[in-house]
């Protein structure tokens, strides 16, 4: 008696395909090659752009979020001008970034309607809805439990406050809150208060 072809977890055999139906499996991977990289699965860049002193115009498909950060898209870095490895870009819905060369991005805050220059080799972001300090490589170098803070001045001491807010100006000032003064560290070297002592050391108003 012949013995049985299918084992316990073998494939059946199978006929081979017809012609019709092979010539259809070929036209399918035909019209796939011949589709653009996005509906291949390649990541897709929803988000508009606009370059910073080259133009304001918008581009679209220019950049997507990635975590905090943002990704642009390789077509639009051959574009734009770097200057010691960062560009400037705008980003609507998420504001002022710089962009490293490999596409990465951090938003930063908003100053004379460009990004936030680096101050003593750093540059003011947010982490968690709080202010962070970020390097130019973009890399975090200090995350704080504050509302809001001033860049670090050359004694290396930076302007915070805790319950601040905007006056709503154009341009906006921060009132309200406990202001006080942390070194690179972090670290309080004037307490939080509601006096404006740190804001006179800051900017040495005797």
């Amino acid at each position: 008696m012949a013995e049985t072809a299918i084992r316990a977890g073998a494939l059946p055999l199978r006929r081979r395909p017809s012609r019709r139906v092979a010539r259809g499996m070929l036209a399918g991977l035909t019209a796939l090659v011949g589709l653009p990289l996005p509906a291949l699965g390649a990541a897709p860049y929803p988000l508009a752009c606009a370059y910073f002193r080259r133009d304001l115009d918008q581009y679209k498909h220019c950049a997507r979020r990635e975590g905090g950060m943002v990704r642009v898209a390789p077509a639009h870095l051959a574009r734009m001008r770097f200057e010691r490895g960062l560009a400037e870009l705008r980003v609507p819905g998420i504001g002022c970034l710089w962009v490293r060369r490999n596409g990465l991005a951090l938003p930063v805050f908003l100053l004379d309607n460009g990004p936030d220059p680096f101050e003593q080799g750093l540059v003011r972001s947010w982490r968690d809805g709080k202010v962070a300090f970020y390097d130019r490589r973009l890399r975090l170098v200090l995350a704080t439990p504050y509302d809001w803070a001033f860049p670090f001045n050359a004694r290396g001491e930076a302007l915070v406050c805790e319950g601040c807010r905007s006056d709503g100006r154009q341009p906006a000032a921060m009132v309200g809150g406990r202001w006080g003064l942390i070194d690179r560290t972090g670290r309080l070297v004037l307490p939080l208060a509601e006096t404006d002592a740190a804001d006179r050391r800051y900017f040495d108003r005797r």
